[in-house]
């Protein structure tokens, strides 16, 4: 009858999606069983922390202790209810012939026996038996070890290691167990999270959970909320607590879902706000706006234009006031304001308009504020002044005199209204000449 000899490798944690705590308390670490002093068993790794339900890879190991061998015989236990054991990959074992490979998934057996052909052996340190694929059914927090190595010193019944002597002897001495968590469980989802607006650009923030936290993702998407962690553009992934997101086009709803994450990768549900970025720059302020009155009812203004944004592009309207009174800051909204303001240039362009329907001989005070297309108003401009002509003053010289009373005359009884008609009252007669000599000199 063949005797068979088990051998199960040190098990070395390799996942892509796995991170290992970076403490491990004494009790997560496998122990050993026999001693070392002749050919051992053991995991690669023999203890790790992974995710729940992810498939995770444990190498069955040998070390021949300097020794010739040609079989191994490997007998492991695990509990069923916490694990499957998904396959058994012997594809780079050392050992190039299987005699046997058995899952017993419901008592929680697991059996691998390998040899070398003929005329030859292994003598090796770490030599690979197999490799078990396994997942994590719950949350498991072992205070043991739950993959051990089933085997008795010098017997060929259990796990065992064939030295090459052509006599079948069991120099096994020792394994080493294997002791793994596994966390199912995802963290809490951050708390706070908001998302501030600006210009191209939205500001993100928000509170880490304090317990099973290593990072958190955070993903956008535009007509909809992410729907999952790989739903979406990730632009963040780390374990801060703000991010800028630049580059955005104004005026269209971003959508984000920041999902947390603890070290084996389980992600929390995921928090959700949204926002959209708009421009914020106002329209610079208007500094070269100048007042130059026309006659006794009108005023021509004059000032170079400003941009959309501070100087630059154009800005969308003008808001211009009057008033007979010194205009402030505090006080823009009550004045006057122009009904017939131009539409704005580009920055940099000469604007000019006449402002009309003004009282004759009054300081009248001139502002304008900028606005662009998100509504953005620039500050208040520079204020000049100008005194309207008095209404007698027909040939706009600052003095009532001769020259004034002679076009006063050419006009008289005229029902034109010309300007001659200082009270507008549709004739050219004696109250109009009382006007005049009531302004004379």
């Amino acid at each position: 009858m063949t005797k068979k000899m088990k051998s199960v490798l040190k098990t070395f944690f390799s996942i892509t999606l796995t991170i290992l705590f970076s403490t491990i308390p004494y009790f997560s670490q496998a122990t050993w069983v026999g001693n070392q002093n002749n050919a051992t068993l053991f995991f690669s790794p023999d203890a790790g922390t992974y995710k729940g339900n992810a498939t995770f890879p444990i190498d069955i190991m040998v070390n021949t202790h300097g020794q010739y061998v040609v079989v191994v015989a490997a007998y492991i236990n695990y509990n069923p209810a916490l694990f499957q054991v998904v396959s058994i990959d012997t594809t780079s074992s050392v050992f190039t012939t299987e005699a046997e490979k058995l899952i017993d998934s419901t008592n929680g057996v697991i059996k691998i026996t390998r040899g070398i052909p003929t005329a030859n052996h292994v003598n090796t340190a770490s030599g690979k038996v197999a490799t078990l694929n396994i997942q994590g059914l719950t949350n498991v927090t072992p205070s043991a070890d739950n993959f051990t190595f089933q085997f008795t010193a010098g017997s060929t019944l259990d796990s065992n290691i064939i030295l090459d002597d052509g006599l079948g002897t069991d120099i096994i001495s020792g394994a080493d167990n294997g002791r793994f968590t596994i966390d199912a469980t995802p963290p809490a989802n951050v708390s706070s999270f908001t998302a501030t607006a600006g210009d191209s650009q939205v500001v993100l923030s928000w509170t880490n959970p304090t317990s099973d936290f290593a990072g958190v993702k955070i993903l956008r998407k535009t007509g909809s909320y992410p729907a999952s962690v790989t739903d979406g553009t990730v632009i963040y992934d780390s374990n801060g607590t703000s991010y800028n997101d630049t580059g955005l086009t104004n005026n269209t709803a971003y959508y984000y879902k920041a999902y947390s994450r603890d070290v084996v990768v389980n992600y929390s549900s995921g928090a959700q706000v949204t926002a959209t970025p708009h421009d914020v720059t106002p329209p610079a302020s208007i500094g070269t706006l100048s007042a130059t009155a026309l006659t006794s009812k009108s005023v021509r203004l004059d000032w170079t234009a400003v941009g959309d944004d501070g100087s630059t592009g154009t800005a969308t309207n003008y808001d211009i006031r009057y008033s007979t009174t010194a205009i402030t800051a505090a006080n823009f909204s009550s004045a006057t304001q122009v009904s017939d303001a131009p539409t704005p240039k580009i920055s940099g362009s000469v604007e000019t308009m006449t402002v009309t329907g003004l009282t004759g001989n009054a300081t009248y005070y001139f502002a304008i504020k900028a606005t662009d297309d998100a509504g953005n108003t620039g500050a208040i401009s520079n204020i000049p002044s100008a005194l309207s002509y008095k209404t007698a003053d027909l040939n706009n010289d600052r003095i009532i005199n001769s020259v004034d009373f002679g076009i006063l005359m050419s006009y008289w009884n005229n029902t034109t209204r010309p300007l001659a008609d200082i009270n507008q009252d549709g004739i050219v007669n004696s109250v109009d000449f009382g006007i005049m000599m009531s302004q004379w000199g």
